[in-house]
């Protein structure tokens, strides 16, 4: 009998499959909203974030697993200040760069020793453990680029962007050797992929050229050391990337995870020769506010743009926090008898 780690990577590999399979891709913070762990009591006792996850994982079918979660852990790694949420992402609510005076400041942190990413690794091993035989797990970090606004600000690197550009590829090349260090650590972990985020490059943020510019080379260069450690390297951008769908096959990634504005059939169509997709119901619109039945409706019509050769089922991004557990259940409902 095939295993969901076996049809992961044959889904991969853009051969034809007998049913596509689920890659979430990003179910982490969901599921521990879902068994009302808060993200605080996640990283004091892994053992607990990893048991929230299976329910979810088992129940509802899931074959591509996410068992690192916290992708925005390296900012606060080099002394960005956070808030801890009761659920969800972290986010990022001070920066350490306000200039090029302040490139110094990013030194490559102590990896090994920093709680967040001690916690996350401890609950990868607990899940490879359980899940790791049969599914097909993966870890997520974020790219340079997105790294790079997170100690600059958003705002501030888009304005960066026009107006100082010697700036803004010099703190990428910073933030690419800091993530290269997050990266070769989590690539040595018992799991098979790993998917690098850039939501800083959505299409809603930057142009198909600006992320040539300032994205691709850096998130290159980050896929190039997932696979030379012998893992997959997965990409994921918010937002429409469907104008650049080219460009972010150069990266030299197996697959794409795309966003709901992207078209998976024309997606799959145009680049069943270079990489894989996955995605991409829509996560805000219909797997949060959304019925099971409206799930299953546009499960079902993902299903049959996306077909059977170089397509993985998922959520556009994140299924979010909050979401109904029956609404992602729903979606099984659909694929396992496609």
């Amino acid at each position: 009998m095939t295993t969901s780690k076996e049809l992961v990577e044959k889904a991969l590999r853009r051969e034809e499959v007998d049913r596509v399979p689920f890659c979430a891709p990003f179910q982490g913070y969901w599921a521990l909203g879902l068994e009302n762990v808060t993200v605080m009591d996640s990283i004091k006792n892994p053992k607990v974030a990893a048991e929230a996850q299976y329910r979810a994982v088992e129940e509802c079918h899931i074959d591509g697993v996410e068992v690192m979660w916290d992708w925005l852990l390296p900012a606060e790694a080099l002394g960005c200040k956070v808030k801890i949420p009761e659920h969800g992402t972290i986010p990022t609510v001070s920066h350490i760069i306000n200039g090029p005076e302040d490139l110094d400041k990013l030194e490559l942190p102590d990896v090994d020793g920093f709680y967040r990413f001690k916690a996350a690794k401890e609950t990868a091993r607990h899940m490879s453990e359980r899940l790791g035989k049969d599914h097909f797990l993966m870890a997520s970090i974020l790219s340079p680029f997105t790294l790079a606004g997170e100690v600059r600000g958003v705002d501030n690197l888009m304005v960066d962007s026009f107006m100082d550009e010697d700036f803004v590829q010099a703190l990428i090349g910073k933030c690419l050797e800091i993530t290269k260090a997050f990266t070769e650590e989590i690539a040595s972990w018992d799991i098979d992929a790993v998917i690098i985020c850039d939501p800083t490059a959505s299409g809603d943020l930057i142009s198909a050229a600006d992320y040539v510019r300032f994205s691709k080379g850096p998130m290159s260069d980050l896929g190039a050391v997932i696979r030379k450690c012998g893992k997959m390297h997965i990409n994921h951008i918010c937002g429409d990337t469907s104008d650049r769908l080219d460009i972010v096959a150069d990266t030299g990634c197996v697959a794409f995870s795309v966003d709901k504005q992207v078209d998976v059939g024309d997606a799959v169509s145009s680049m069943k020769g270079r990489m894989a997709i996955i995605g991409n119901v829509d996560p805000a619109g219909t797997l949060f506010s959304g019925t099971p039945d409206d799930v299953r409706r546009e499960t079902r019509i993902r299903l049959e743009k996306g077909g059977k050769k170089g397509y993985l089922l998922g959520s556009g991004c994140d299924i979010p926090v909050g979401a109904k557990y029956d609404n992602v259940l729903a979606m099984s409902d659909v694929f396992l008898n496609f």
